[in-house]
């Protein structure tokens, strides 16, 4: 095997260690009173209902057959909006629907009004003028113009039944990001839109239109050209991120089958506990111990599997936060953690497999660099083989348990959810480790032989 410089290893180990501390504290500044996070860290982390607890509705169905119907269209919301940890509870007796959304939510709006509009009919009009009954303040801190009155209360321009479908965008102009929600109309409803916006005979041309998810005002536009490409985009001075994927995944679903009326609401208390701290605590103290055994082990060479393992851990973390990108971090919950330690561990197998055979070659009297270049070879289609098994696992439980239909009724929302965490997790981590399992082993451990030649230095006998 050919020997690389010690350099290689030092610019392996600093580029590890500067990746690590951003991905577990993440980057942020203060502008006043506003924080700004640039990379976000452990701390950002949204965690599940069996972690941090959540906010619970009940609806009972005004048509108690239709109660399975209602929530199949909750589901379809629910994963629309990303909300890959949430429970739903079914009396399909008395026609009651239970759902309950994660407090520890990195939205917009609270999770209880996220619960709420999840649960709500979802009809969306689109009516001529822009009047309210009532102006509140929502939990986003924004204005919030409910009940359509006046010229809106005697027609209707649009409904739910003229559109097909919703999406939403950004738009950046001289550094400010506006966020849009699209609405894509069926044929009926584009060609009801392009008569009301004709700019020469369109009642509505350069007239204000307001957007109403059932009785929230969501933009009040002021129309000024033909809306004749089946679609309208319209924004406002509150919309958000979280706000138009929110508003996009209901209106994406369609409304429910029959109206729904509150029963209760209340706040879910965690199923362990509240252990975010904890898990982070015991993942520290678990890689500390691991890293003390590699050096009384490995000696030199466990440089090289701890920083494989602390690639991988910041590696996977960076996936569940979404480092650097916008938005919610994936929703973490108890299995996602287990997924999250398996990974961790499995690079550390992989680093053991490579190192006991470089032990066994060494003991035998085999010279540094061979014993090295034998310990890479021999493990190198085990690692790759369980890499690759791990990964088809957890494609599989993403594709079975990722869906709201079938494995939902035969297992229940909770355990789909947790099987749906455990599997995301985890085929990150199965793929990632083909390179902090493997590659990254090797090139430390060929480059760290330039710097110390002795085979004790590597857990050789003296």
């Amino acid at each position: 095997m050919k020997r690389l410089g010690i350099s290689v290893s030092l610019i392996l180990a600093v580029l590890i260690l500067a990746f690590s501390v951003l991905s577990v504290f993440g980057c942020s500044y203060y502008v006043g009173d506003n924080k700004n996070t640039v990379i976000k860290g452990f701390g950002s982390i949204d965690w599940g209902v069996d972690v941090n607890g959540g906010s619970k509705i009940a609806v009972k169905a005004a048509s108690v057959d239709e109660i399975d119907a209602v929530a199949d269209v909750v589901r379809d919301r629910a994963a629309g909006f990303g909300l890959t940890d949430h429970r739903i509870v079914v009396d399909e007796e008395a026609g009651v629907l239970e759902l309950t959304v994660p407090s520890s939510l990195d939205c917009d709006f609270s999770a209880a009004e996220v619960a709420a509009f999840l649960t709500a009919y979802g009809e969306v009009t689109l009516r001529p003028g822009g009047s309210y009954t009532t102006m509140n303040v929502d939990s986003s801190d924004s204005a919030s113009f409910i009940t359509p009155s006046g010229t809106t209360a005697q027609s209707v321009l649009i409904t739910s039944d003229d559109i097909k479908g919703s999406s939403w965008f950004e738009y950046t102009e001289e550094k400010v990001t506006y966020y849009y929600v699209n609405l894509d109309f069926d044929a009926e409803g584009a060609e009801k839109m392009a008569a009301y916006t004709n700019a020469d005979t369109g009642t509505y041309y350069n007239q204000t239109v307001s957007i109403w998810l059932d009785d929230r005002m969501l933009a009040n536009p002021t129309v000024s050209e033909t809306i004749d490409q089946g679609a309208l985009s319209f924004s406002s001075d509150s919309m958000t991120q979280s706000k138009c994927e929110l508003y996009s995944a209901i209106i994406s679903s369609g409304t429910l089958p029959c109206t729904v009326s509150i029963v209760s609401t209340s706040e879910a208390a965690p199923v362990a506990g509240n252990i975010s701290d904890i898990i982070f605590i015991a993942g520290i103290v678990a890689l500390v111990a691991i890293a003390v055994i590699m050096l009384i082990r490995y000696k030199l060479g466990a440089v090289a599997g701890l920083c494989a393992m602390l690639l991988q851990f910041s590696a996977v973390l960076a996936v569940i936060t979404r480092f650097a990108g916008e938005g919610r971090t994936f929703l973490l919950t108890i299995p996602g953690a287990a997924a999250l330690a398996l990974s961790v561990m499995t690079t550390v197998f992989s680093f053991l497999l490579m190192g006991e055979r470089m032990k066994s070659e060494l003991s035998r009297g085999t010279v540094l660099g061979t014993a090295i270049s034998t310990a890479v070879e021999k493990s190198r289609m085990i690692i790759v083989d369980m890499s690759i098994v791990l990964a088809v696992v957890a494609l599989m439980g993403l594709f079975i348990f990722g869906t709201s239909g079938l494995t939902v009724s035969i297992f229940g929302a909770y355990n789909v959810s947790g099987v749906y965490n455990f599997s995301y997790v985890l085929f990150f981590g199965a793929v990632f480790n083909l390179v902090t399992g493997y590659l990254v082993p090797q090139l430390m451990l060929r480059s760290l032989q330039s710097f110390a030649k002795k085979p004790s230095m590597f857990g050789g006998a003296k």
